[in-house]
């Protein structure tokens, strides 16, 4: 994954995520979502085929890569626990 900040704020990121697609996507959104300090997150991919997907993340004044980090270690941990089960 390579990702490429398109815009950045002291409670706002927007962030270009090339070769992601909706599973990792919609994933991030939903620990993004999850957290108390995000007010905001969203992806769009602008064509199925060409399109790059973009992440744009708001806070309610904290640092919103925190959040995104925050996020993807809930992801680390979710897919652990999946590990270990089967």
């Amino acid at each position: 994954m390579e990702v490429k900040i398109v815009e950045i704020g002291e409670d706002f990121v927007k962030l270009i995520l090339k070769g992601e697609e909706h599973t990792y996507l919609n994933l991030l959104q939903h620990y993004l979502v999850e957290d108390e300090d995000v007010v905001v997150a969203r992806y769009n991919i602008s064509h199925p085929l060409v399109g790059e997907p973009q992440l744009y993340v708001r806070t309610n004044g904290k640092n919103p890569l925190e959040a995104i980090k925050r996020a993807n270690e809930k992801i680390i941990e979710a897919c652990n626990t999946l590990i270990e089960q089967i």
